[in-house]
């Protein structure tokens, strides 16, 4: 494989991606928080604040586009089988949400304990796919900041990036895609970057490369976020 890039590789590598991200809340979820739809939607603004922290050195911005909460009962079968609950999430987005929502990446959020010590499971290298580009993540922790990581970490795999090997390291810290998770996490290994890399040039999936109206983002502009105006960064004076 070759180890230099050319200089439109470069390019395109460094331009800055935008991931139009749908959430959906199952009803388990809704019911723990009380019914109380403001703190759900707090809660999720808080968690893509922290994805886009996260990914931001990855010249991707997470514009979150759609929040849906299922406040009556759930819309497809979610189960204790992730793979099984993320195959329906794949089909439903495909044959209903994309019909009436556009978006480039979809994930749920539930309640629901997933069998071992899963917490959330995503398709490898499947960004922009109608089926495949999507995520299911348990929200496990009171912090939002411990699910934001198992959101980056599962929006990882989609993003063509397998689990570190013991090899790969990033500083002092525990890396992203590191199987074992204690604390947060909140950098990708040079592991990691390499293969999303490798599979941005391989693949080189078109629906990150439009940019969507400010008009279209539905969480408040945070500073901090990142997304005061769509790939604008925020000044929060000193």
């Amino acid at each position: 494989s070759q180890l230099t890039n050319t200089p439109e590789q470069d390019r395109y590598l460094q331009i800055k991606k935008y991931i139009e991200f749908f959430v959906v809340v199952d009803y388990r979820m809704y019911r723990h928080y009380k019914r109380n739809k403001p703190a759900i939607q707090r809660r999720v603004y808080e968690m893509v604040n922290t994805l886009n922290m996260i990914y931001r050195p990855l010249n991707f911005y997470i514009a979150l586009t759609g929040l849906e909460i299922w406040s009556s009962r759930d819309t497809i079968h979610i189960e204790p089988d992730a793979g099984i609950t993320l195959k329906l999430f794949g089909e439903w987005r495909q044959n209903f949400l994309l019909q009436r929502k556009r978006n480039d990446y979809a994930q749920l959020l539930t309640r629901i304990d997933f069998n071992g010590n899963t917490l959330g499971l995503a398709y490898i290298g499947a960004l922009c796919s109608p089926k495949e580009s999507v995520a299911v993540v348990q929200d496990y922790n009171k912090g939002t900041s411990m699910v934001a990581v198992t959101m980056a970490h599962e929006m990882g795999h989609n993003l063509g990036i397998n689990h570190d090997r013991r090899s790969c390291t990033c500083g002092s810290n525990k890396c992203i895609m590191s199987t074992r998770r204690t604390k947060p996490a909140y950098q990708f290994s040079s592991c990691s970057v390499q293969e999303h890399h490798r599979y941005l040039l391989r693949d080189r999936p078109q629906c990150i490369l439009n940019k969507p109206l400010r008009t279209d983002i539905i969480s408040p502009p945070v500073c901090g976020n990142y997304f005061v105006e769509v790939g604008e960064e925020c000044d929060c004076g000193s």
